[in-house]
């Protein structure tokens, strides 16, 4: 998730710091919930897929990671799975929510979208 920091590719998002910190008592982010719907098939082909990655919605101490995953080989576009990742912002140290500052929110500002609406049940 490069979005959040500097990855192997070194672009820039904005969000490097905020979310992820390079010291052991910096912010972490952990996962406390992921839904995935699938809506097809996704057949094996020479042809990446792509993903579209947002953050639908921002809470206190959490971020809605949103995906859709498209299939890359198709002519239209043709989305096989969306799902939605909640994560926490920690503290390193204590591993307790931290809250998002004015600055981290700004940072989150130009990757969000609407959220998905996924059908439950």
């Amino acid at each position: 998730m490069r979005v959040f920091f500097t990855g192997a590719a070194r672009e820039q998002t904005g969000m490097e710091g905020y979310f992820r910190g390079d010291r052991p008592d910096g912010p972490k982010m952990l996962v406390a919930s992921q839904q995935i719907e699938f809506l097809g098939v996704l057949e094996y082909t020479s042809h990446p897929i792509v993903v579209e990655l947002w953050v639908g919605k921002l809470g206190g101490s959490s971020l809605e990671l949103h995906y859709e995953v498209l299939d890359g080989s198709a002519a239209d576009r043709r989305v096989v799975a969306r799902a939605i990742t909640t994560v926490v912002i920690v503290d390193g140290a204590t591993m307790r929510p931290i809250r998002l500052s004015e600055d981290g929110r700004a940072a989150v500002e130009p990757w969000t979208d609407a959220p998905l609406q996924l059908r439950r049940g």
